[in-house]
């Protein structure tokens, strides 16, 4: 009689653990979105090249975007012949979660269209990702253009269409779109006034 006892007592006990091994495994495990902002800010630092080494001046233009990609403020004006370290902070809840991006430096690049051709140059100062970057102001633009800025995840870095900061055919190098987002600039000559 005490050995069917204890058999039962060990048959519920093994029933037990089987159901609950079994209950845990096919559990969903939530997977955690590393890229999830609520803003974007993006700072351009004024400066000056001097022997192949940025220079900063101090000024600073600051843009910020919420997470539908309205930017503040809407129009920008930046200088010809001018340079500036632009730097792009992801935020979530006020919180700067770039180091996510960095993480996962491989996957993750900026591209930046939209301007004329030959108005900028522009140099990773990452690992081509484009957090920070010095954008070169080569000459000006008689009217205000949308400049695009966009992330991109996923991507085969190696591919040719992903080796220019201005890659106009950046989608074949594969991946998606984490970030696409606009803000209008006016690029204008160092003499020019200017009355908006």
């Amino acid at each position: 009689m005490k050995k069917n006892q204890l058999l039962s007592v060990l048959a519920i006990a093994l029933l037990f653990a089987i159901s609950f091994s079994s209950c845990s495994k096919n559990d969903p495990v939530p997977e955690v979105d590393q890229e999830e902002y609520n803003a974007v800010q993006i700072v351009l630092q004024h400066g000056e090249i001097a022997n192949d080494n940025f220079i900063a001046s101090g000024e600073e233009t600051i843009i910020n975007f919420t997470k539908d990609g309205i930017p503040t403020p809407k129009h920008v004006h930046i200088t010809e012949g001018e340079s500036y370290r632009m730097k792009i902070n992801l935020l979530s809840n006020g919180e700067n979660i770039n180091q996510e991006i960095i993480d996962e430096a491989n996957v993750h690049q900026f591209f930046f269209l939209g301007a004329p051709e030959g108005l900028f140059d522009y140099k990773y100062e990452d690992a081509n990702i484009g957090l920070q970057g010095i954008l070169s102001v080569l000459g000006h633009a008689d009217s205000a253009f949308d400049f695009n800025i966009i992330l991109r995840h996923g991507l085969n870095k190696n591919h040719a269409s992903a080796q220019t900061w201005n890659s106009k055919t950046y989608v074949q190098a594969g991946g998606a779109d984490d970030l696409n987002m606009k803000v209008e600039l006016h690029v204008t000559a160092t003499d020019a006034e200017h009355n908006h």
